[in-house]
């Protein structure tokens, strides 16, 4: 009745179970049931920055409607091609996969995560097995009682729309340095030979099956680049590219721009340094479908191809060279946090 994790088709009451807040831990299981409830044409696919950067209602994709917001919280390049997989298998209308890169996956040794099950993606809907499991335990009974709470109580919880995009609300509470630690602090960050070969797979996916693949590398705020280069990997950031362009060409917007290089003090397109709002989505859709009613800063964005890499790469080293005598302040703060001087 409750169907805290929306995997059922009992209906939804307002006040009652509208709002599932217990989607968001599950979203792996949520979206696998969720996408073949859609006869989507496109599909957007990615990791935390899609699902909650790229808002499948803009305007910007009126002409490809109905979009469904595939972006799975930290989902590996293996993830990522097997959710596209189920996905063709059951959207015979789908035309267009976009597709957001964000280049840490592509150092990510993991190939899934809690919650991912091959044996779900083997056919439509929950198995007898995972439908009981589901519906009979202590977990869901948990659940459903916090979501009748939250209906009731206007509790801020976090849940996905129709369409798969992240309600960002609860995340307000999120601090913007809340991630800077990842990049400052790795151990170890070189390129995943088989996140490589997924996403060769993903682009010979939708080849087959004469789908079209829009590709283009996430944007986090320059800080958070920056923090790469103090955690000692920046030399791994164009070796991605350079990778990734041998398999196909892709829009580049991960580097020092208009967009990205707003002062910690005053930033706007961002919740975090990682994850960019929906009005800079709407700025990547805009540069990359050439929408002329929206005015695109003219640095932001760039079609990267074997042909212009290695321009680029010194265009971005340059910039970056500039941004670092004009920012002092923002690159003391990420030494302090490097050093232990200051905390997130």
């Amino acid at each position: 009745m409750i169907n805290p994790y929306g995997v059922t088709n009992s209906p939804k009451i307002k006040g009652l179970n509208s709002s599932k807040p217990a989607t968001v831990n599950n979203t792996r299981l949520y979206k696998a049931v969720d996408i073949t409830r859609h006869n989507a044409k496109t599909i957007l696919l990615g990791a935390s920055r899609i699902e909650t950067g790229i808002n499948p209602n803009s305007s910007l994709l009126k002409a490809y409607q109905p979009v469904y917001n595939l972006g799975i919280p930290a989902a590996s390049l293996y993830e990522q091609r097997r959710y596209l997989e189920y996905a063709v298998a059951y959207q015979p209308e789908l035309e267009l996969v976009i597709l957001g890169i964000d280049l840490w996956l592509m150092a990510n040794p993991r190939k899934t995560r809690q919650g991912f099950s091959e044996a779900r993606l083997k056919s439509k809907g929950l198995s007898l097995r995972e439908f009981l499991d589901i519906n009979f335990s202590i977990d869901t009974l948990t659940k459903s009682i916090e979501t009748i709470s939250s209906n009731n109580y206007r509790v801020k919880y976090n849940y996905y729309g129709e369409n798969g995009l992240r309600n960002t609300e609860y995340l307000s509470n999120i601090k913007f340095t809340h991630w800077l630690g990842n990049p400052l602090n790795r151990k170890e960050y070189k390129i995943n030979e088989f996140a490589l070969e997924n996403l060769k797979l993903i682009k010979e996916i939708c080849q087959k099956n004469s789908i079209e693949l829009v590709v283009f590398i996430t944007p986090p705020h320059a800080s958070h680049i920056e923090a790469v280069h103090i955690g000692g990997f920046g030399h791994v950031i164009p070796e991605m590219k350079r990778e990734i362009v041998k398999i196909m060409p892709v829009w580049d917007f991960y580097s020092y721009n208009s967009v990205t290089t707003e002062p910690l003090d005053t930033v706007t397109n961002y919740r975090d340094s990682s994850h960019m709002k929906t009005e800079v989505g709407d700025l990547i859709l805009s540069r990359i479908f050439g929408d002329r009613e929206q005015t695109v800063p003219s640095d932001f964005g760039v079609m990267i191809t074997p042909d212009n890499i290695e321009s680029e790469l010194t265009k971005m080293s340059d910039i970056r060279k500039s941004w670092l005598g004009e920012q002092p302040e923002t690159v003391k703060f990420l030494h302090d946090l490097k050093q232990g001087k200051t905390s997130l």
